[in-house]
């Protein structure tokens, strides 16, 4: 039996360039391989997964056009950035100091332009989208196949985008209600799964013919970090201002570094580490903001990404091949 195929992509604001630009290498060497232009990143996997911005590629990736296949191109995704990227982040007349730094109404007008009335069910294949809900103080998972189940359960996809792009400061948490279901306020699921891949690996062995790590084979993608280092005479006398700022990276990074160690070596422990892609680029240069979207910041981003995919390029075709084989076995009948 083939193993399951899981996408699961960080969260970052516009930094999900990088992302965008590193899975359009990989749709092309699927293309190549699979001697099919018309292959598309959803037709490799059997769950993709997304927190913040990654949850709008998730569902960009996974909607479905008349004919049930992908209607956007990874070309076509990392464009989208370049399209919407300044409208959604687009400063308020008067910035309130003791409020959101945007409104999401420009954010709410492209996912309604893009899905329309779609709910989660809809996607091609199953998702999930993080969330956090802080009346309950308790993780959000939506889930396209509990979706197909659950009607009360179907949610809009913008609203459940809306929730998982929420990022506290940035934009007002999302509260909506949907059939049954009343979520008072939803923020970011980055502030407990920046890196997401451990929750959609644990949603991946919900699916039939999984009985474990051993039958998944995982890319986990990053987008750009930091590595700026901060010794301790630097900070030792940093008080509340002075750790605003690098407080907020250093818990990000330090989640992220958590998930990818605890899967290397889980991975590791059945022996199939080789099954196991994480994608990120480190560097000590100043990264632009992740609601910088100046062209400036959004060729930097652009760059960055290209940077990481020809360092990553074997790693790419590799996982291209392997993928490949694992579509024609799903579709070989004895």
């Amino acid at each position: 039996m083939s193993k399951k195929k899981v996408l699961a992509i960080d969260g970052g604001g516009m930094k999900g360039i990088v992302s965008a630009v590193l899975l359009r290498s990989l749709e092309d060497r699927l293309q190549y391989h699979s001697n099919n232009y018309k292959a598309r990143i959803a037709d490799y996997f059997d769950l993709i997964a997304g927190t913040s911005t990654g949850s709008i590629l998730t569902a960009l990736y996974l909607f479905p056009n008349e004919r049930g296949e992908s209607k956007f191109s990874a070309k076509e995704v990392l464009e989208s950035y370049y399209e919407y990227g300044e409208y959604i982040f687009k400063r308020q007349k008067f910035y309130p100091f003791w409020g959101p730094k945007y409104t999401n109404k420009y954010l709410e007008e492209m996912l309604l332009k893009y899905f329309g009335d779609a709910t989660l069910g809809s996607l091609r294949k199953p998702c999930l989208m993080t969330s956090y809900d802080t009346t309950t103080r308790s993780a959000v998972f939506f889930n396209s196949v509990t979706g197909r189940k659950d009607e009360n359960r179907n949610y809009f996809l913008r609203d459940a985008i809306l929730a998982s792009t929420a990022a506290p400061t940035y934009f007002p948490p999302s509260c909506f209600h949907a059939k049954d279901n009343c979520y008072n306020c939803l923020i970011d699921g980055g502030v407990f799964a920046n890196n997401p891949t451990l929750c959609a690996l644990i949603e991946a062995m919900k699916l039939p013919g999984c009985d474990g790590i051993g039958d998944t084979i995982c890319l986990s993608v990053g987008n750009v970090k930091n590595t700026k280092s901060y010794s301790y005479q630097k900070v030792r006398r940093f008080g509340l201002l002075q750790w605003a700022v690098p407080i907020f990276d250093i818990l990000m990074d330090a989640s992220e570094q958590t998930v990818d160690y605890q899967l290397r070596k889980i991975y590791k422990s059945v022996n199939h580490q080789q099954y196991y892609y994480r994608m990120v680029l480190n560097t000590e240069e100043e990264i632009p903001k992740m609601d910088d979207c100046s062209k400036e910041a959004i060729h930097k981003l652009t760059l960055y990404g290209e940077k990481l995919a020809n360092r990553e390029k074997y790693r790419i075709d590799e996982l291209a091949k392997r993928l490949v084989i694992e579509k024609d076995n799903d579709n070989f009948v004895f």
